[in-house]
């Protein structure tokens, strides 16, 4: 029976005709090949045969449009307990982790929310500003510190950068003054020098 093909006909015997496609797989060379239920033969007479040797499209559209179905049921039913394990997932202080950092800030419908980092995890939780304030009040003031020390830094860049605009280009000419006494440039960088 391994050599039986659903398009194969030998004059002394009837043709060998497919029930039903139970089955598919690929080989290693790359080949589909479908496991075959043949009319009016047992189970033990099913068999693995070539795509290309058969001539029964209708029970391969079949059973591929079955399989599919199967496949889509399954992905959605990884899908939907994936979602479960991921709305069941312990957030924010519930985690029973250590607060590592406050790494932003931001108004949500009016109430300020901190986006917050765990210790031993890279995952984050948004919480409530005034919770994270009663339970990790210290996190919060070194956030504050931190921004508020960014503050002055940027105040101190945009003074220089006004003090920069405000003062008056420095023209090189010949002669430069040393204590109210001229003397030529090339002079002055060989005094220097020495």
């Amino acid at each position: 029976m391994s050599n039986r093909t659903a398009n194969q006909e030998d004059s002394n015997e009837a043709p060998y005709v497919v029930e039903k496609v139970l089955d598919r797989r690929i080989t290693s060379a790359g080949k589909i090949e479908y496991y075959l239920k043949w009319k009016g033969y047992s189970e033990v007479d099913n068999t693995w045969e070539p795509e290309e040797n058969l001539d029964c499209p209708e029970l391969i559209a079949k059973y591929e449009e079955a399989r599919r179905q199967k496949e889509f049921k399954e992905a959605k039913r990884k899908s939907a307990k994936k979602k479960l394990e991921e709305i069941s997932k312990a957030r924010g202080y519930d985690r029973n982790l250590p607060l590592l950092r406050i790494v932003g800030a931001t108004d949500c419908g009016g109430e300020l929310m901190f986006l917050v980092q765990w210790h031993g995890t890279d995952e984050m939780d948004i919480l409530q500003a005034a919770t994270v304030n009663e339970r990790d009040p210290q996190v919060v003031i070194e956030y504050y510190e931190s921004k508020s020390k960014i503050v002055e830094k940027a105040k101190e860049r945009a003074k220089f950068a006004a003090y920069e605009e405000e003062r008056p280009e420095v023209v090189e000419d010949e002669f430069q003054t040393i204590s109210g006494t001229e003397i030529p440039s090339a002079e002055l960088e060989q005094l220097i020098e020495a």
